[in-house]
């Protein structure tokens, strides 16, 4: 019995030490706050450039366009509660090489700077809603005050709104691909 309850043990801490996700998972409050924060900044400047491509159908583009200062707002909102826990942050606007790393970081095809359609566009902005989702997700699993519970969960469902709009947009009339699964999963 002794071994077995040892072997678990070792299989169990080999597993935790060897687990990438389980590394790069935030530990407090603070780092959980952090890389939702730099995703909404990342969100920003995505919708930035996507309302300013030229790419989007008129209806799309105001279909969308309130979606940059929910957008905005979570920014904000995400600042001041690492603020209040006593944690400094970046709330400027992300240069287009920063935002290129974090696309490739998080293995988002696309770029920044190469909208040329409407496809393009929408494309990029479902991904990064799901980027969005996930973050808060993972998130969820570690933060430790309800309150910051609470706000993770409404912006997680604010950006599964926004998804779900999004690839209805792009998928005019192909609703279960407006909603093809009613479970989110999180990221590393």
């Amino acid at each position: 019995m002794a071994g077995a309850v040892g072997t678990v043990g070792a299989v169990a801490g080999a597993a935790f030490v060897g687990d990438p996700a389980a590394a790069d998972a935030p530990v407090s409050d603070g780092e959980a706050l952090s890389k939702a924060l730099e995703v909404e900044r990342l969100m920003v400047l995505a919708y930035r450039r996507v309302l300013a491509s030229g790419a989007l159908a008129p209806d799309i583009e105001r279909a969308i366009a309130p979606y940059l200062a929910h957008e905005v707002e979570h920014v904000s909102t995400v600042a001041s509660q690492l603020a209040a826990i006593g944690e400094m942050s970046a709330t400027g606007p992300l240069g287009l090489d920063v935002a290129a790393a974090m696309l490739s970081k998080h293995n988002i095809p696309g770029s920044l700077t190469d909208l040329h359609s409407q496809n393009d566009c929408l494309r990029l902005l479902v991904d990064l809603e799901s980027l969005a989702e996930g973050v808060y997700f993972t998130a969820l699993k570690t933060l430790t005050k309800p309150g910051l519970q609470q706000l993770a969960a409404q912006i997680m469902a604010c950006e599964a709104q926004h998804w779900t709009a999004v690839s209805g947009l792009r998928n005019p009339g192909q609703y279960v691909k407006a909603v093809p699964w009613p479970f989110v999963t999180g990221s590393s």
